[in-house]
């Protein structure tokens, strides 16, 4: 496969298919990543959480570890959805010969993983295979997988990748690894395996 990876902020990715990419990866799949934003924020308080610079070079090192290349367009978060965005998401489909999209979740809390997943799925209309992945454990709707990874040789590297973000890994870690281990051990248990990702298909052609 030529897989895309669609992602609206630094980490995203790993969060919601690192385990994947880095399977796939091993097995000789080429896996490019196109991020949306720079992944900088300052919290409601003012406080400012991440830089740009920061997320881009943890972004980098992530992808080291998981095996892609990847490119950050470097937009500011919340992102708009529009013809822009979309004709740069179907320049790297066209650049890099693209089968395979992964993208965010559409019906996503967060506001930037909705309009990544839309700019996502519209650049894809052509493609043969579409998966979304959760990047949020905030729920408008429950994501409800149907289509399952086994990541079970590659949990460790989805971590270790994760931990790249160290900003939001010392804030936050703790809540990723304990709803990561209990979701894809959940899923592992669906489909008979130690740990697995789980994705919604968008589309497959078989």
């Amino acid at each position: 496969m030529k897989i895309l990876c669609i992602s609206a902020h630094p980490d995203d990715l790993e969060f919601m298919a690192g385990g994947s990419v880095a399977k796939w990866s091993g097995e000789g799949h080429e896996i490019h990543a196109l991020t949306l934003t720079d992944g900088s924020w300052t919290s409601p308080n003012g406080m400012l959480m991440r830089t740009a610079d920061d997320a881009v070079n943890e972004e980098k090192k992530a992808a080291e570890v998981l095996g892609y290349t990847v490119e950050n367009l470097g937009y500011p978060m919340d992102l708009s959805f529009g013809d822009k965005l979309v004709v740069e998401v179907l320049r790297r489909i066209e650049k890099f010969n693209i089968d395979t999209v992964i993208c965010p979740w559409e019906d996503d809390q967060n506001h930037d993983h909705e309009i990544a997943a839309r700019i996502a799925i519209v650049a894809s209309k052509k493609l043969p295979r579409v998966f979304m992945g959760q990047v949020n454990y905030y729920v408008r709707n429950f994501f409800t997988p149907n289509v399952f990874i086994d990541i079970t040789s590659t949990w460790d590297k989805k971590i270790e990748s994760l931990k790249s973000y160290n900003s939001e890994w010392n804030r936050t870690g703790k809540d990723w690894l304990e709803f990561l281990d209990v979701s894809t051990r959940y899923y592992g248990k669906i489909v008979g395996v130690e740990r697995a990702e789980g994705f919604i298909c968008n589309k497959l052609l078989l």
